[in-house]
């Protein structure tokens, strides 16, 4: 019983550097799949807060 005590130690971190690595991939696969789409939703945006900005302050 002991061994397997002893070679249990560092399953926790195996388990969370796992965890990470997860989380790692799903989020570059996120990334590349909606970039494009988000970067042209913050392209919008950020033209509609100007344009209404310029008429708002008329500039």
């Amino acid at each position: 019983m002991r061994i397997f005590r002893k070679n249990e130690k560092g399953q926790g971190m195996t388990e969370y550097i796992l965890i990470i690595v997860l989380i790692a991939v799903a989020a570059l696969v996120v990334v590349r799949t909606f970039g494009d789409k988000i970067k042209g939703l913050f392209q919008k945006s950020t033209q509609t807060i100007e344009s209404g900005t310029k008429g708002a302050f008329g500039k």
